[in-house]
This record gives C-alpha cells, sequence and structure tokens, in this order.
C-alpha cells in the first residue's frame, strides 16, 4: 500500500485534526479513527475543540450557515493552521453545485491547502493524503 510506504519515510507526526460538515464523507473520514484505519498510529488525532487543531477538514455541500462555521472554527484556530477540502461537494459543489441554497466551492470563503477528491474519498486516500502533506512539510507541520 502506497500509504504504508510513505508513512515508513515519515518521522511520527503530531497532528490535530477538526473536522466541519457532514454527508458521506464524514463517515469515511471519521472511519479513519477505528481500528481497521488507525491514524492514530501516525500521530494523528481528531480534535473537537477548534484551539487544538492544525488542519480543518471541510465536508460536504455549503450553505451559507456551513460556510459561516468553517470561517468560524478557522479563525479560532492557532498558527500555523491549514485547510483541507475533502469530497466533490466541498471541493466543487458536487452534485448540488447551480442549486441556489448552496454557496458552491468553498475556496471562495476560505484559502485551502489540500483537496481530497472522491464521492466520497475512501479512508485509505484521506490517510494518504495526510502522510503526504506530511512528508512534503519535511515530516513536521506542526511547528513548535
Amino acid at each position: 500500500m502506497k500509504a504504508n510506504k510513505l508513512a515508513s519515510n515519515i518521522e511520527k507526526s503530531n497532528l490535530n485534526i477538526i473536522v466541519s460538515g457532514y454527508g458521506c464523507c464524514r463517515s469515511e473520514i471519521l472511519a479513519t479513527r477505528g481500528s481497521l484505519y488507525d491514524i492514530q498510529r501516525f500521530g494523528i488525532n481528531f480534535v473537537n475543540l477548534a484551539e487544538d487543531a492544525d488542519i480543518l477538514v471541510l465536508l460536504g455541500f455549503s450553505s451559507e450557515s456551513g460556510i459561516n462555521n468553517a470561517i468560524n472554527i478557522y479563525k479560532r484556530m492557532r498558527s500555523p493552521k491549514w485547510v483541507f477540502a475533502c469530497g466533490s461537494c466541498a471541493i466543487s459543489g458536487g452534485r448540488f453545485c447551480g442549486v441556489p441554497q448552496m454557496m458552491g466551492k468553498l475556496k471562495r470563503y476560505i484559502k485551502v491547502d489540500m483537496y481530497i477528491p472522491g464521492c466520497p474519498p475512501r479512508p485509505e486516500a484521506f490517510i494518504y493524503a495526510v502522510l503526504k502533506f506530511i512528508s512534503e512539510n519535511n515530516n513536521s507541520p506542526v511547528k513548535v
């Protein structure tokens, strides 16, 4: 598996992720916390407080309240901080593109550092993207 090879080349990280959004992507991403995928073995944790998070993962289609919630979370995060758009809806609006109540692409409202495509993206793809992000940032995305 590509992720295992990538993981063997990086040091253990200390990275905290907060998830904002809902839909199919949420269940796939949160599956990485379980024993089958065990993302914590890489030092990657999910947190509930924005102040503890390093990465904001945005999921699902974007209504006005969803965008406002994401922006509020982002403002409360400490620096350095990153944003991942995960899934077709978060990246391009997906099946909801053009619906008047939806706000469209998230990148119009918040700077996105990484895109993880799929509908929904598989847990393996999410883990691979996070590990790739860590390896491209000198094995230490969290500067202490």
